[in-house]
Order: structure tokens, then sequence, then C-alpha cells
């Protein structure tokens, strides 16, 4: 199994902030180049079989955008959407920056994120050791979950650019990073935060 993450595109909210209205918004102008732009990317240099994609409007036409290049459709899942509340959602705290075991607790918000995340990655990678390559498309905050899930690091924080790939593939034993945050397929006055 190889295991691509990707953060949406730039939206609007992360132009506009406040001043945007919507709880759902699109790409920017910026997030739909970067989303062709990764299409165009992992149409030369990967072999994806599955896109998967949060129902939240940024995610859905990032990854459908970039399936246009594919040649493949996009399924939704529910669980990869986003948290919901960004004041109670960050991991525990380390104990130290060599201590990894979370010192603070989790709260309940955290928790049933996590729990829902776990859901989707058990129901999208049924069998891991499976000869296939799935594209997930979702936020920062998911994919940061997906990390922790995977890798085993609850009090990870990793921010996510917009459309960066993270590529992890499972070895049949354990799963290995090939790299995070790869943004190759976009200049530098191209890429976001």
């Amino acid at each position: 199994m190889r295991l691509l993450l990707v953060r949406h595109g730039q939206s609007l909210y992360q132009v506009r902030g406040t001043a945007c209205t919507s709880d759902d918004p699109p790409l920017s102008a910026l997030g739909i180049v970067q989303a062709m732009r990764l299409g165009q990317y992992l149409a030369r240099y990967q072999r994806i079989d599955r896109i998967v994609s949060s129902p939240l409007r940024r995610a859905h036409q990032t990854a459908t955008i970039a399936g246009e290049y594919l040649g493949l459709p996009v399924a939704i899942d529910e669980d990869v959407r986003e948290f919901e509340d960004r004041l109670t959602m960050s991991p525990p705290l380390p104990r130290s920056p060599f201590e990894p075991a979370g010192a603070t607790a989790i709260t309940p918000e955290r928790a049933r994120f996590v729990e829902r995340v776990r859901r989707a990655l058990h129901r999208l990678i049924p069998d891991p050791d499976r000869d296939e390559s799935l594209l997930l498309v979702a936020h920062g905050g998911t994919v940061s979950a997906f990390l922790h899930l995977l890798l085993g690091m609850p009090t990870a924080r990793l921010w996510s650019a917009n459309t960066a790939v993270h590529n992890l593939r499972w070895t049949g034993e354990f799963w290995v990073i090939r790299y995070l945050n790869r943004q190759d397929h976009l200049p530098r006055p191209l890429r976001s935060w």
C-alpha cells in the first residue's frame, strides 16, 4: 500500500479570513492553480489507483481537479472532513522534546475526532498489504491525525502546506515515510500555507 495524503489547495477563507462568509469555502484562484499543478505532477510521477476526498468543498475541488489529470473519479468519505473546533482540537503536549508521550490530557473533542479518522483509516485501507496507491485529499488537521495514527506519534504537530504531498508506504511490517510536505509541483510563488 502506498498512501499519499494531501491537504487541499488554498481556500477563500485563507485569503479573506473572517471576511469569508462561507462555512465551507471554495478554492481561491491560487488554490485552483495549485490543484491543477498537483494533478499534472501526480499524473506524471505517481501511480494512483484510487482518490478519496473530504466532503468539504475545498478538498473535494482539489481532488476533482487532480482526478481530471489522473482520469479517476473521486469518492467522498464523510469521516475525513476537518475538525469543527480549532480551540479544542490540538494534540496533547509532550512531556519534553524527547518524551513524546502526552503530558496533557486529550480533550473529548480531540478523542472523537481521532476516532472518526481511525474509522476512516480502517475503512479506506482494509488490507495494507494490497498493491495499491491511494490519494487522500483532506485537511491539515485530518492529515496530521492520519500521521499520528499511522506512525504512533500522538503529540507531533505537523503543519501541511496547501497541496503538499505526504507519501507513506506499508512494508508489510510498518509504515515508512518516503517524504512529508513535498511541494515539487509548485514553483515558490505558487506555494502557500
